[in-house]
């Protein structure tokens, strides 16, 4: 019957489905493997559930679409992998609708009043971002209460993975900090001394000389004031703890342009 509820074991996990949901298209791989009436085998049954060797995860998403002929594909799953999937399972529809998504990925993005133009794949590096979640559920524009010049720094920062300020950037420092936690995004090194301690990564290049930028400066109160500072003249590790106010040392006292622990 093509009401029959179907339990499918699926790379370990368990779906639970109709039978006409499984044969919405007949001429796919499921349609044919549970039509009662076809000659195809169907699955291989382990513990009550018709066993399916493919990904949960995707196929959570290939159910979706038998259920309701849309596709939303969530940030965590590469639309290469939907797309190989549904055409290992011989829904075609499936595949020309993924490969017209990833053509028209383009998202425009209005950061307190200015607009960037980007891409989808861009802002879902970081998934479990707010940023991400809002690309995947809206359309083609989404609006953000954040500083344009933060954000377009941020927006680098995702596309290149660069943390620094460029110069001549009007932009106040502590603005990124605030902009980064509103949106969810990461944009420190974690330390080797573990959670709370970041590596000082980002470079301010609006001086006469580059200087190291700390979190503190990029506007993060909770994280720890203790620099690890190399000096290279001696080749010895020296330790201070700072008041929470950045001082500003040039990268080139040091000779070299690492990132330091603090």
């Amino acid at each position: 019957m093509s009401s029959d509820v179907m339990t499918l074991n699926v790379g370990g996990r368990l779906f639970t489905t109709t039978r006409m949901t499984l044969t919405s298209n007949p001429d796919s791989v499921l349609g044919r493997m549970f039509d009662i009436s076809s000659p195809f085998p169907p699955a291989k049954v382990i513990d009550g559930a018709y066993f399916v060797d493919s990904n949960p995860d995707v196929f959570s998403v290939i159910l979706d679409y038998l259920r309701y002929k849309t596709v939303i594909i969530p940030p965590t799953i590469p639309p290469e992998a939907l797309q190989a999937q549904a055409r290992y399972f011989g829904l075609d529809a499936l595949v020309e609708e993924i490969e017209f998504k990833k053509l028209t990925s383009k998202i425009r993005i209005n950061a307190g009043g200015t607009v960037y133009e980007t891409s989808r794949e861009t802002v879902t590096k970081q998934p479990q971002s707010m940023l991400a979640q809002l690309a995947a559920t809206s359309a083609q524009e989404i609006f953000i209460d954040v500083c344009p010049k933060a954000f377009e720094i941020l927006l680098n920062f995702l596309r290149s993975g660069s943390r620094k300020i460029p110069p001549n950037t009007n932009v106040c420092t502590e603005s990124i900090g605030y902009a980064a936690e509103y949106l969810g995004i990461s944009i420190c090194l974690e330390s080797k001394k573990g959670p709370g301690y970041c590596k000082i990564s980002w470079i301010d290049d609006r001086r006469d000389k580059s200087r190291f930028c700390n979190c503190k400066m990029l506007g993060f109160r909770n994280h720890s004031q203790i620099d690890d500072l190399v000096d290279y003249s001696t080749k010895t590790q020296k330790r201070r703890r700072t008041s929470g106010r950045y001082d500003g040392y040039d990268m080139y006292d040091y000779g070299r342009y690492d990132s330091y622990d603090y």
